[in-house]
């Protein structure tokens, strides 16, 4: 009889912690967000279609002229200014996940109210 409860308040004890323990992230835990859509092949316009993000922005951030023309493919621009794929991913996959986290804050704040 002694053993069943030492047992069963054991059992309770485990239960108990396990509900209240909160798994920490860490480092190697990072959160997957947005991945950018890239080919070489594509072209600048084909990049901002594909993920959905204004062609003017990227232009922008790679500093690339607005009169440049639309039919030069990324990996042609690449060479030309200066810039790797994975600058444009990058800059991409930053944009999106700001973005994302904007909506999530935006939403997380409706619903205190």
């Amino acid at each position: 009889m002694l053993i069943k409860r030492i047992l069963l308040v054991m059992l309770i004890s485990i239960s108990i912690i396990s509900c209240n323990s909160e798994v920490k992230k860490t480092e190697n835990d990072k959160e997957t967000g947005f991945v950018a859509q890239i080919d070489s092949s594509m072209t600048l316009a084909q990049v901002a279609k594909a993920n959905n993000i204004g062609e003017p922005y990227l232009r922008t951030e790679l500093g690339i002229r607005r009169n440049v023309g639309n039919s030069y493919t990324v990996a042609q621009m690449a060479k030309r200014f200066k810039f790797s794929i994975d600058d444009l991913r990058k800059i991409i996959e930053d944009r999106k996940n700001k973005q994302s986290a904007a909506r999530s804050k935006n939403a997380t704040a409706k619903e205190k109210k």
